[in-house]
């Protein structure tokens, strides 16, 4: 049966999960990333779970944010059990934010491309979380 790493998120956190230059990554909750195992990784707007009006471009577009390295993608975590996704790099037209370095998505990103890490840094298909649900 597939179990979600437990991690608490920060720097010191998840040094041990992997990262491969050939995908990009997304930290989320355990709530959310079973919504995401059906629905895909949808975009959002500046606003949605923080206090800022517009992302740090100035922009204000609905958009989903990744990062490179797996082990920085912690400190992104919302509230809930932190979790964390990747994507290859081809899966979507990626756009790369240049004050931050960091990388976003305009659309919605499908289920089919996503994974999660395991608590033993193995990665498996999002719809693994399913299992079993019904």
């Amino acid at each position: 049966m597939f179990r979600p790493v437990r991690k608490r998120f920060g720097p010191a956190h998840g040094d041990d999960v992997p990262s491969d230059d050939a995908f990009l990554y997304h930290a989320t909750s355990l709530e959310r990333a079973t919504d995401i195992a059906v629905e895909g990784l949808v975009t959002r707007g500046p606003s949605w779970g923080t206090d800022q009006d517009a992302w740090p471009d100035g922009s204000t577009e609905r958009r989903s944010y990744w990062i490179s390295k797996a082990r920085l993608a912690w400190s992104f975590a919302p509230e809930g059990e932190p979790v964390i996704l990747r994507v290859l790099k081809t899966a979507a037209a990626f756009k790369r934010e240049h004050g931050t370095g960091d990388f976003y998505a305009r659309k919605k990103i499908h289920a089919e491309h996503l994974e999660i890490v395991d608590a033993e840094g193995r990665w498996h298909p999002i719809s693994d979380l399913l299992e079993g649900r019904g």
